[in-house]
């Protein structure tokens, strides 16, 4: 888990392992939902956009998020480190204002070519994607910091787990 090119950049190890267990207690609480939805399945003739991934925007979020997880910062305007040479630490919340989910801002993602070399795509989200998404966090390194982290952990919600699962 001390690999830096492992889970999450610039996470150290203790957050590494957080983040191991948020993720299981995500995929946890969905899968009740999965399981219900896989039993009763939704009719797909009512919800069928959201399996249309090639027009509905949820992969183009996916692939912008996965980028935001191994170069945190990529967007921020401020040339954050080349791949493979770390870069900020991670807070891939999109609150930030630049990000408002502008019609603009959404016609950019939808269109946006994620496939390509690792460098070349790195160097094109950084310049077409910019949002002002540093990826700034507070480190966890003591209670204080472990106080925030566990609130976020019990914030998660039965309807995002849902969704999660309807999704999947």
């Amino acid at each position: 888990m001390d690999e830096k090119l492992w889970s999450i950049m610039n996470y150290h190890t203790l957050e590494k392992v957080a983040n191991t267990f948020h993720m299981s207690e995500l995929w946890s609480r969905a899968s009740y939902y999965y399981h219900l939805l896989n039993a009763n399945p939704i009719d797909v003739s009512m919800c069928g956009c959201i399996s249309d991934v090639s027009n509905n925007d949820i992969l183009p979020e996916i692939e912008l998020l996965a980028m935001k997880i191994k170069f945190p910062g990529i967007t921020s305007g401020a040339a954050p480190g080349r791949p493979g040479n770390g870069a900020w630490p991670i807070n891939y919340a999109y609150n930030n204002p630049q990000n408002d989910n502008s019609v603009a801002y959404r016609w950019i993602l939808r269109d946006f070519d994620f496939s390509g070399e690792e460098e070349d795509v790195f160097d094109r989200v950084a310049e077409e994607l910019d949002d002002n998404d540093e990826g700034e966090c507070d480190h966890l390194d003591d209670e204080r910091e472990w106080a925030k982290w566990r609130s976020g952990f019990k914030n998660m919600n039965d309807y995002d787990n849902y969704q999660f699962a309807v999704y999947m």
